[in-house]
């Protein structure tokens, strides 16, 4: 039986290639999102689950000789978004984000439109990703849809991610002061689903 990662792998590859097509972002919500991170020029920051590079634009706006730091479990993905942004700034790794040995620490870690991939990991994510935190780094899960509208997408999608569910903001929000994480914008509307926490040990 196919573990999660090489399912979603499959899944996100067969797709790649038209993903910008059939998944549309509204970028104004994207940049409003990057926008509230307060993000300096010199910050490392980890793009969990980068996909097409959604993030990538409007992240490197707020960049000098920062870095960012994309990773995606589709190659497929990867080599779209390495098409669309290049740069000395940007690295792309292939692989799973939780079985990554990283060296380094993030003043920011992304994880836009991509939580519910975890599956049954999802609390292990919040511990491992917050780790990879410097004091006073933030973590944050965000999406430009509410959390009903997320998961009765992934419900009619169907296929592997059917059952990828975004969890209830106060599962998410407990889970993130076990690690030590300062709430820091907390936001389930219509509009947004977004929670970004700081470490602060």
């Amino acid at each position: 039986m196919k573990n999660t990662a090489s399912s979603d792998r499959d899944y996100f590859n067969a797709r790649a290639f038209n993903w910008d097509q059939t998944c549309v972002h509204d970028q104004d919500k994207v940049a409003h999102i990057v926008n509230l991170m307060g993000i300096g020029s010199s910050d490392r920051i980890l793009d969990v689950g980068t996909g097409t590079g959604v993030l990538i634009p409007h992240l490197m706006e707020h960049l000098d000789d920062g870095h960012i730091t994309a990773v995606d479990v589709s190659e497929k993905m990867l080599e779209v978004a390495q098409r669309k942004y290049k740069g000395g700034n940007i690295t792309y790794l292939h692989g799973d984000v939780l079985q990554m040995p990283f060296e380094e620490k993030f003043d920011l870690i992304m994880c836009y439109s991509m939580f519910p991939h975890f599956k049954e990991q999802k609390m292990k994510a919040i511990k491992v990703l917050s780790q990879l935190l410097r004091t006073g780094g933030k973590l944050c899960i965000c999406h430009t849809q509410s959390r009903a509208a997320i998961n009765r997408l992934h419900r009619i999608a169907g296929d592997v991610v059917e059952n990828d569910r975004l969890p209830e903001m106060s599962v998410l929000k407990e889970a993130f002061l076990d690690e030590n994480l300062s709430l820091q914008c907390v936001r389930d509307d219509e509009e947004y689903f977004i929670l970004s926490g700081k470490r602060i040990l």
